[in-house]
């Protein structure tokens, strides 16, 4: 099931996550349909980047391109337990980079724009680059909060950044 309250991001045609920056600049993330060869494959749009990308839900994965054109890398899990880990191993800008996602939280209510989200998971990503050939931190943080039957919630780094959710259209639990 791509929709629904048991899921994390939620895929259907004209769902749409409205985002706000620390800045006040808004943007959206838009699902614009499914793949006709593959029907838990969607094409979405990010209203700032105007680049199609690919979310593909394969069991209790998700998987999407946005790291890296044409390479579907597992980005969440319905299932994840607390402090799971997994990487995310992609090329950007001529280097090998990685990101280790683990699950800080799971379970909690969390309040963004003073609406109050249960049944929340936090990701937290530790960003790696490769130069060469040593695996170099590079101090930078990124925490992720999705909500079941919602999707993201809110995305904080390190550095201040913030990404936080003003409105959602689709289908709500």
């Amino acid at each position: 099931m791509n929709t629904g309250n048991n899921v994390y991001y939620p895929l259907q045609e004209g769902f749409e996550w409205t985002y706000q920056l620390k800045d006040g600049t808004i943007y959206s993330n838009k699902v614009l349909g499914n793949n006709p060869q593959n029907q838990n494959e969607y094409f979405m749009i990010n209203s700032m980047m105007k680049k199609k990308q690919i979310v593909r839900k394969s069991g209790e994965g998700y998987y999407t391109d946005n790291y890296e054109a044409g390479t579907l890398h597992l980005f969440l899990k319905d299932n994840l337990t607390l402090h799971e880990e997994w990487e995310i191993k992609f090329k950007a800008n001529g280097f090998d980079n990685i990101l280790t996602m683990k699950v800080k939280e799971k379970g909690i209510s969390k309040e963004v724009n003073k609406v109050i989200y249960h049944n929340v998971i936090q990701i937290e990503a530790d960003s790696k680059m490769l130069v060469n050939g040593n695996l170099m931190s590079l101090n930078f943080f990124t925490q992720y909060y999705y909500a079941l039957g919602i999707g993201l919630i809110l995305t904080t780094s390190s550095m201040g950044d913030s990404h936080t959710l003003i409105s959602f259209s689709g289908e709500k639990p």
